[in-house]
């Protein structure tokens, strides 16, 4: 039966030769050169709960930093707080130290205005990159509690970004029991992050502890920092087809000559 291990070799040197040629493609991941991100945080009186400690806002101020020391350098990261309303804290910059003081600066009071978080972001998108967002080169990271109360509708802030094609990646801050000095019950929505997040092609999270909101911007940051591309693999095949015709002519040296 080895009298035929050669000629099986050739043939599937001959079909790997044959897949090069068609030249195949792999895809993987590999870091972005620029992007521009903009970190959406809460800061509506719900977050001074206690669930998550410190509190929830603490909670995502140390994440965020975090996140701001792990982005490439060469990134633009800005910050918006939003609560009765939503404004730019810092405009997208690669100055880390400026964009941290922005982070440690916020604090709890008020209402939860999503939509114009998410609009006012875009914005500051739009202006950093020329007028218009970029297309897969422009993320918004949401952190929230709550649903959205008031300022801009969710329904009509959604189509805009759509449109700009920017994903939005939510994450929901809390648990189910937190509540507030004073007993008012904070629960979060995950199911209004849940629908951001698949309306805009992003992903959403939830955390329910310190350690978890750690997590998630974490895995956000690696997410952010890479973009999966075609790579040609040509080479590949036919160094395998290569390596057969090499196995195949030393079988047949082996075993094809002495049958013979």
């Amino acid at each position: 039966r080895r009298r035929f291990i050669p000629a099986a070799l050739a043939v599937l040197a001959l079909f790997a030769l044959a897949l090069g040629v068609a030249r195949p493609q792999a895809e993987r991941s590999v870091p972005r050169d620029k992007a521009t991100v903009m970190l959406a945080i809460d800061v509506s009186g719900s977050m001074s709960a206690e669930d998550v400690s410190p509190t929830r806002l603490e909670a995502a101020q140390k994440a965020a930093l975090q996140f701001a020391d792990e982005m490439p350098r060469t990134f633009q990261v800005g910050l918006v707080a939003f609560s009765g309303s939503a404004s730019v804290i810092v405009p997208p910059t690669t100055d880390r130290e400026q964009l941290r003081n922005g982070i440690r600066q916020l604090v709890p009071d008020g209402d939860t205005a999503i939509g114009d978080a998410l609009l006012t972001s875009l914005r500051a998108i739009s202006d950093s990159q020329g007028g218009v967002a970029v297309p897969d080169s422009a993320r918004i990271l949401l952190l929230s509690d709550g649903t959205n109360r008031t300022g801009t509708s969710l329904e009509e802030a959604l189509p805009q970004i759509q449109a700009a094609k920017v994903p939005v990646y939510t994450v929901a801050l809390g648990t189910p029991d937190g509540t507030l000095f004073n007993g008012q019950p904070v629960p979060p929505s995950p199911e209004t992050m849940r629908s951001v997040a698949e309306s805009t092609g992003g992903q959403s999270f939830t955390a329910e502890d310190a350690s978890s909101v750690n997590d998630v911007y974490r895995n956000l940051g690696r997410f952010i920092g890479t973009v999966r591309e075609q790579h040609d693999v040509t080479d590949w095949f036919v160094a395998a087809a290569m390596a057969l015709l090499v196995a195949s002519a030393a079988a047949w040296w082996r075993w094809g000559v002495r049958l013979g």
